[in-house]
């Protein structure tokens, strides 16, 4: 199809002759329209329409030109995921190619493929032309549609080039890293909100400025020259930094700065994207500090105090210095436990740790091993004495007492409502075991274990002392370790016997009762003191299975007496702390009584004070279900303890039992024959009745009666004695 224009021109108005010229207008009809069509795309372009519309209008004026030519564009767009995408775009779809094609009678339309590509070269899409009549497209016509395809070029490159800034603003202005574009002056040019996020200064405030107002002057000058020359040889640079927000707080900050490139090649930019990593370091710090430090104390936990250990060792070989470590063991912290609750046992474990992180110089290291054991390393000693001076000024730290929290469970509904505070003041001892680098060890195992073994010698030695390590020491422990092998196998071997110390009123010197007193009889060793084996069996937990043990042989020889018909007497079993945690010892020693068929009011069960002052309501319950059987039941060791007078008149108890320690000095210590006269009378105000033990003078005895003390046990009276000395020597005899 070609454009014509038509001029005619009459030679003389009287005349009818005219000449006329046509003028074939064809390449500037063909000219007039493409640049009609570019201008449709350019609008289309500026009006931000999708790529459909502007190629569907590529397609109609180009059929419009050739009506028996049908288009079609394929647009390959390999710019996401490198895989080839097809998107077809026609006035018309196949169907009404055949439709066409049908109505000239061709059943076989020819296609033919042209591809149309960007400005370096590379493919775009392909126009696609079927004719309805077959045939070939001719020169001009593959010149309208190159040109066309330049055209479709020109839109799909724009809108490509459009839709990569879009995408690229859309991900500068959502992503939480901050971004920053510069100069290269390092001039700001532009800001992302996450930029204002972390940092606190808005676009219009930091535009302009240059990136250091963000500095905190943490990092040397050296720090930004080996930045800036990583930037110029490598075009990129990726690091921790610390800078300061607009509010003044320091933050860390991951920052990653790289050149941007124009056309050329030539450096253009800087862009920086900076991440703030605080939550990150605070997390990394809050695992460190679990790993390396005791959650309750915060001091350092068993690694990280055996790592210091560790570096002041390899200090002191190098300095020719000596470097001390102290093992320390709160003295029967298990009682504050039992007695007023764990969380006060905490509190005292915190108070306890400020004190001594408070006394020791900064270079010492305080740690908690676990439980109620610390662990202190002291560097720069020059004498074995520094340490012991550092050893006494903790055994004087804790000569203040404790103020601790008691749990609602421990204090009566009569305090509370009188307003009374639930505050406890608990005075605790430390043992501690010393050992010193290099004399007694050098290995951070060596030096602790010796620190151990000292630290058991210290509490074998009366508590609340300290004690160096010594070989000898390391004999003690190894014997200690064998001595607690064999007493496992003691109760099956039936090396266990008990004996019998009378119990005699002080008014008319009459047998009212005995206590039943455990021995080892070791084929190793002989006769093994009690001294020796039942603090073992009470931190391995064997003192369950030797108490019951204890109880029913008692109650079965106290049946052989009686029915040999033998007078009556009472026998005193002691109960250990791990019994009465046994949720069913009520039930126990309810079938021990059936089983032995032992008269139950002939029994006395004796607790220590420290295993039920403090109790609670539990402890009252217990010793009521007890008393429910039959037994009596009296306080051991009364005057050691922290008693409650409150619980004290509460608890279903028939006799108080003065602690050997209050009357071994009487009548040298005057302190002691008050203690001992003032429970005396108070038991007698409570109506309850006073065995004093350990009397072993007469003058010890004189003073007891004096106070009206109800009776007495002791060497005075007679040693313990086995089951037949006792039914010789003391109930067959009269009294």
């Amino acid at each position: 199809m070609r454009w014509l224009r038509d001029e005619l021109c009459v030679i003389d108005a009287a005349s009818p002759v005219a000449t006329g010229v046509w003028h074939d207008i064809t390449e500037a009809k063909l000219a007039e329209q493409m640049q009609e069509t570019r201008l449709a795309v350019l609008d289309g372009l500026v009006d931000n329409q999708a790529l459909p519309e502007i190629m569907k209008k590529i397609i109609t004026r180009l059929e419009e030109i050739h009506p028996e030519m049908c288009v079609k564009i394929e647009i390959c767009d390999e710019a996401f995921n490198g895989n080839l995408f097809r998107l077809s775009l026609a006035a018309a779809d196949l169907n009404v190619f055949s439709e066409k094609s049908a109505s000239n009678g061709s059943n076989s339309p020819v296609s033919w493929s042209i591809p149309f590509c960007g400005s370096a070269g590379e493919i775009l899409g392909y126009f696609h032309l079927t004719y309805l009549r077959p045939r070939q497209p001719s020169a001009s016509e593959l010149k309208l549609i190159n040109e066309f395809a330049c055209i479709a070029g020109l839109a799909v490159t724009r809108i490509h080039a459009d839709t990569t800034l879009r995408q690229a603003a859309t991900v500068f202005e959502s992503t939480r890293e901050g971004v920053i574009i510069t100069d290269l002056e390092a001039r700001i040019l532009t800001v992302n909100r996450a930029y204002t996020d972390i940092s606190g200064y808005t676009e219009t405030e930091v535009r302009g400025q240059n990136p250091r107002l963000l500095q905190s002057g943490r990092q040397e000058p050296l720090f930004y020259q080996e930045l800036w020359a990583s930037l110029r040889e490598n075009g990129h640079w990726q690091g921790e930094i610390c800078n300061r927000r607009k509010n003044g707080e320091i933050y860390p900050q991951l920052l990653s700065i790289s050149v941007v490139y124009d056309s050329q090649g030539e450096p253009s930019h800087y862009v920086g994207v900076m991440t703030d990593i605080s939550q990150l370091k605070q997390s990394e710090a809050q695992l460190e500090h679990l790993v390396h430090y005791d959650p309750l104390t915060h001091l350092p936990n068993r690694r990280l105090v055996q790592s210091r250990l560790q570096h002041a060792i390899e200090r002191a070989e190098r300095q020719g210095q000596r470097v001390a470590v102290l093992f320390l063991d709160l003295d029967r912290f298990k009682n504050v436990n039992d007695s007023l609750g764990h969380p006060a046992g905490d509190e005292l474990l915190t108070t306890l740790a400020q004190r001594l992180s408070e006394r020791l110089r900064e270079e010492d290291t305080v740690g908690r091993l676990g439980g109620d054991e610390f662990l202190i390393v002291l560097e720069n000693i020059t004498e074995p004495e520094d340490a012991a001076g550092v050893a006494q000024t903790l055994l004087k730290l804790l000569e203040k007492p404790f103020s601790l929290t008691t749990s609602r469970a421990h204090v009566t509904d009569e305090l509370l409502e009188a307003g009374i505070k639930c505050r406890h003041e608990v005075y605790i001892g430390v043992s501690i075991g010393i050992s010193l680098f290099p004399d007694d060890g050098r290995t951070v195992t060596e030096l602790v274990k010796h620190a151990d073994v000292a630290l058991y010698q210290s509490k074998e030695q009366g508590r609340n002392t300290y004690r160096f390590y010594t070989p000898t020491l390391t004999a003690a422990a190894n014997e200690r370790l064998a001595l607690e092998a064999r007493l496992h196998r003691a109760l099956a071997n039936e090396e266990f016997v008990l004996h019998y110390q009378p119990q005699f009123d002080t008014k008319n010197n009459a047998l009212i009762g005995c206590e039943a007193l455990v021995r080892w009889q070791s084929p190793e060793e002989g006769m093994i003191s009690p001294l020796r084996f039942i603090p073992i069996a009470e931190e391995t937990g064997q003192i369950v299975v030797l108490g019951e043990w204890v109880l029913r042989t008692a109650c079965i020889q106290g049946k052989r007496w009686l029915d040999a018909g033998l007078s009556p007497l009472t026998i005193a079993v002691n109960l250990s702390g791990r019994q009465l945690q046994q949720r069913d010892l009520v039930q126990r020693i309810a079938l021990i009584l059936k089983e032995t068929q032992f008269p139950a009011h002939y029994l006395k069960l004796e607790l220590t004070e420290s295993m039920i002052m403090g109790g609670g309501e539990q402890a009252v319950e217990l010793l009521h279900a007890l008393k429910a059987l039959g037994p009596r039941l009296s306080i051991d060791d009364f005057g050691t303890g922290y008693s409650s007078l409150a619980y004290l008149k509460r608890f279903p108890i028939d006799e108080l039992k003065i602690d050997q320690g209050f009357v071994r000095d009487i009548p040298g210590d005057q302190n002691d024959m008050e203690i001992a006269a003032t429970i005396i009378a108070m038991a007698r105000n409570l109506h309850l009745k006073v065995i004093a033990e350990g009397v072993e003078t007469q003058a010890q005895l004189d003073f007891l009666i004096r106070q009206d003390c109800y009776a007495c046990q002791g060497y005075l009276f007679s040693r313990p004695l086995s089951a037949t000395e006792f039914a010789r020597a003391i109930l067959k005899k009269p009294h």
